[in-house]
């Protein structure tokens, strides 16, 4: 059995003692430097959490700068599409009225010379006529006079 005695009650005392002076001076600053510690690593976390939320909403506006970008190229490109066949269309029906206007041109520029032509070709059909009425008439003059007036008309030829 047990047996009391001083020594114990020394012994009991002298852990109680040794507990609060280590409670004291050993737990306490460990428990505090543990606590300051647990303290900045929660920080730590606190703001890498941020930091990952702030990283997530910067890649989504990102994305959302890219999305928009990528529809303000396809507009772009639509409007640029667009222009491009109205002027194609301009240009265009501007050659196909050069055209006419050229054809147009060249048609009254024949006309003009096709009448240019004919009223030559009258003038030269009269004055044979006049020549050979000429010719007639100076038959009854003699055969010299013919030769003269052939001659004269094939050097006007």
């Amino acid at each position: 059995m047990l047996r009391l005695d001083w020594n114990l009650l020394f012994t009991v005392i002298n852990l109680l003692i040794l507990y609060f002076l280590m409670k004291r001076f050993l737990f306490k600053p460990v428990n505090g430097i543990l606590e300051k510690r647990q303290q900045e690593e929660d920080a730590r976390l606190s703001a890498a959490e941020e930091a990952k939320n702030s990283a997530l909403k910067s890649k989504e506006a990102y994305e959302a700068s890219i999305k928009n970008a990528e529809q303000e190229r396809a507009q772009i490109v639509a409007r640029a599409r667009e222009e491009a066949a109205g002027e194609y269309s301009r240009i265009v029906d501007e050659a196909q009225k050069k055209a006419g206007n050229i054809v147009d041109k060249a048609c009254n520029d024949a006309e003009q010379e096709k009448k240019k032509i004919m009223q030559q070709a009258e003038d030269a059909v009269r004055d044979m006529v006049v020549t050979a009425a000429a010719r007639v008439a100076g038959e009854k003059e003699g055969t010299d006079n013919d030769r003269a007036l052939y001659d004269e008309f094939l050097r006007q030829q």
